[in-house]
């Protein structure tokens, strides 16, 4: 194996995943083992079978240490919007004189941007842009010469009760140190990176029984949102309202195309997972309850922008399995926000779906923060 290799955890919604990798060339990753482990979820910010949770994460580990022949020791952990807050905090510093700055300075300065929020802990501090005295807004700002700096800081803390469950979990199972991070600001960070920013961007990850929205900007977020809903509530609307299976009704959901124009005779035939049987579905009836709940999930992104912003030109970008699978659906959402939405994802080779966003971009967190850790220790033992 490489030398720099990651385990990372990503908490989803509708599955647990484990999987250790490394970097590859041209800005791939090589992925040594993963395991996916289907469990209950969470809502309302509480996992929905907490007594299953400990077996689900033990069972993802051991496969991949079993495929890997590698013992994890170090855990890099997703933490789901639904389980964390964000705050932002300006701050300005006055110099007496032309200071340079350095990264203790600088850490200094974010620490003020910190918040005691009961039953909670810090897990990330970002600039979403630091402003010299000359006027330059710049994320870096190690070497250069000021006599103020005002910070624009981002903060996002965990919930204590999520950290307890995950420590409990994981200690039990011989790892020795775990890391959190925001699963969509991870995304945020690997999708969205500053340098294609301009300006703010909204990011929308739709998964199982979740949807996480952030507004990004710079290099931290500015709010940070949740609700309880997702893909598989569009599957269980068409089984409860369509009487069907939930097999069948999440083959019915990759089956509907929202954008055609269905006439009162139009059907879906749906190979039922009941042996030699098929389940003949009216379009237009299928496809309103996919609209239903979709206009609910608009009417949560609508709200979620407009409560921080009301900046209409600001780009939406969408990811995640959730809806990403059903024909016409962010469109449909387009239209109900009278706004472009573009569908993000990793621009690699075999990783490049929606469903690989949070995975991927949490091993690429790992990864840098594990490049980071050692180019900081290398430079000390080259003084």
């Amino acid at each position: 194996m490489a030398k720099s290799i990651s385990a990372i955890m990503d908490i989803g919604s509708g599955k647990i995943t484990v999987l250790i990798g490394a970097k590859g060339v041209n800005n791939s990753f090589i992925v040594y083992g993963k395991s996916s482990v289907p469990y209950g979820g969470f809502a309302n910010g509480e996992f929905l079978e907490p007594e299953k949770l400990s077996n689900v994460i033990g069972k993802a580990i051991e496969n991949v240490e079993i495929a890997t022949r590698f013992s994890i020791k170090e855990l890099t952990v997703s933490v789901p919007a639904e389980f964390c807050l964000c705050r932002n905090k300006k701050i300005s510093v006055t110099f007496q004189y032309n200071k340079k700055l350095n990264e203790n300075i600088i850490d200094e300065i974010y620490a003020n941007a910190v918040e005691y929020i009961d039953n909670y802990t810090l897990i990330t501090t970002e600039p979403i842009y630091n402003l010299l005295d000359d006027g330059r807004k710049l994320l870096n700002v190690v070497n250069q010469k000021t006599t103020k700096l005002t910070c624009l800081v981002s903060t996002i803390y965990v919930n204590n009760d999520f950290l307890k469950i995950m420590n409990n979990c994981l200690s039990a199972l011989a790892i020795q140190k775990v890391n959190y991070v925001n699963s969509i600001f991870a995304t945020a960070s690997y999708l969205l990176p500053p340098e294609k920013l301009d300006g703010s961007a909204v990011l929308i990850d739709v998964g199982y029984i979740t949807t996480d929205l952030a507004i990004v900007k710079g290099g931290g977020l500015i709010s940070l949102s949740s609700c309880s809903m997702g893909g598989g509530h569009v599957m269980a609307d068409l089984a409860e309202c369509l009487k069907l299976d939930y097999k069948d009704a999440e083959t019915l959901k990759r089956r509907i195309v929202l954008s055609l124009q269905t006439s009162p005779n139009d059907i879906y035939i749906v190979d039922s997972c009941q042996p030699n049987q098929t389940k003949t579905i009216f379009a237009k009836v299928a496809n309103q309850i996919v609209f239903d709940r979709l206009d609910v999930i608009a009417s949560f992104i609508k709200k979620a922008i407009q409560e921080v912003t009301e900046d209409e030109f600001m780009p939406i970008y969408l990811t995640g399995a959730g809806i990403s699978c059903i024909k016409g659906a962010k469109e449909y959402i387009s239209s109900v926000l009278s706004q472009n939405i573009e569908l993000i994802t990793p621009n690699l080779v075999e990783f490049n779906k929606p469903s690989d966003s949070s995975l991927i971009s949490l091993l690429d967190f790992s990864l840098k923060k594990l490049e980071k850790k050692h180019g900081g220790l290398l430079a000390k033992l080259k003084k």
